[in-house]
């Protein structure tokens, strides 16, 4: 039983540990792109962020919880963390079953968004100060990170705006920035010289693309591993452990039916006296 219950508590111990790995991959997510890019993204990838962070939070929580039952002992409270878990870990893989089935079409969907949001913030540039800040900041911190961009799909998509003028475009589209840079870039013979000429709708989607692949192989889909094989070993001991349980309540109750009869006997002898 002493080994069983150790093995249970290990378990329990990392599975804390994996839920902390999948509430980072939600606050990366999270403040990479989602916080960040929040007037460009639909609600539907906030809710799927906090429901990754709360998953990793739940699943820490109920697993210190389920550690420190493993060693008190309560198998009722053991029995229920484990149950929460097992529902948690169920949740996890059938999600991560159906966004893999349907990856293209929410990228599809996140594009057609951003698509949408994007050009009603750039009709806005340069009169609201939010949206203003926001292009820039993007168009400035993509090129820091050498991935480039301008406009919604060209940099062309500034033209037709209030902005734009038919000929300018801003001036955190240049290739070096200074004011006054993106004057007169229409008649331009060759914009790539003096700009970035690629839209950042798309840019951002590949970077997206990139970081959905790289936390996916590198943290997620190892950390669902382990928790199919953490569970089969929590359930296998949680097995044992119930008849250890069953086994003990047996002995005592055994021992305490006994007790009255030779109490009842010592009570008898000493009224004889």
């Amino acid at each position: 039983m002493a080994v069983a219950k150790y093995i249970a508590f290990a378990a329990f111990i990392i599975l804390a540990g994996t839920g902390i790995a999948v509430g980072y991959t939600g606050a990366s997510l999270l403040t990479s792109y989602v916080a960040y890019l929040s007037p460009w993204v639909p609600a539907w990838l906030w809710i799927a962020v906090s429901i990754i962070m709360g998953l990793g939070v739940g699943i820490t929580a109920t697993s210190t919880v389920g550690a420190i039952t493993t060693l008190a002992p309560k198998p009722r409270a053991f029995k229920i963390c484990l149950s929460l878990l097992l529902s948690m870990v169920v949740t996890e893989i059938a999600a991560t079953v159906i966004v893999y089935q349907k990856q293209h079409i929410l990228c599809q969907a996140l594009s057609n968004y951003m698509d949408h949001s994007m050009k009603e913030t750039q009709v806005d540039y340069g009169t609201n100060l939010s949206d203003t800040q926001l292009w820039d900041e993007i168009q400035l911190e993509i090129i820091n990170l050498q991935m480039n961009c301008c406009g919604v799909d060209s940099y062309k998509d500034w033209f037709p705006t209030d902005f734009g003028n038919g000929t300018d475009v801003p001036d955190s589209c240049c290739l070096v920035v200074e004011p006054g840079c993106g004057k007169n870039i229409a008649s331009s013979v060759d914009p790539g010289d003096y700009i970035i000429t690629e839209g950042c709708r798309l840019t951002v989607i590949h970077a997206i693309g990139l970081d959905y692949h790289s936390l996916s192989r590198g943290v997620w889909l190892p950390v669902c591993a382990m928790h199919v094989a953490l569970m089969v070993l929590l359930v296998a001991t949680a097995m044992f452990l119930q008849e250890s349980y069953t086994a003990s309540n047996l002995r005592i109750y055994s021992v305490s039916a006994v007790l009255p009869a030779n109490a009842h006997k010592y009570q008898a002898l000493d009224n004889n006296f």
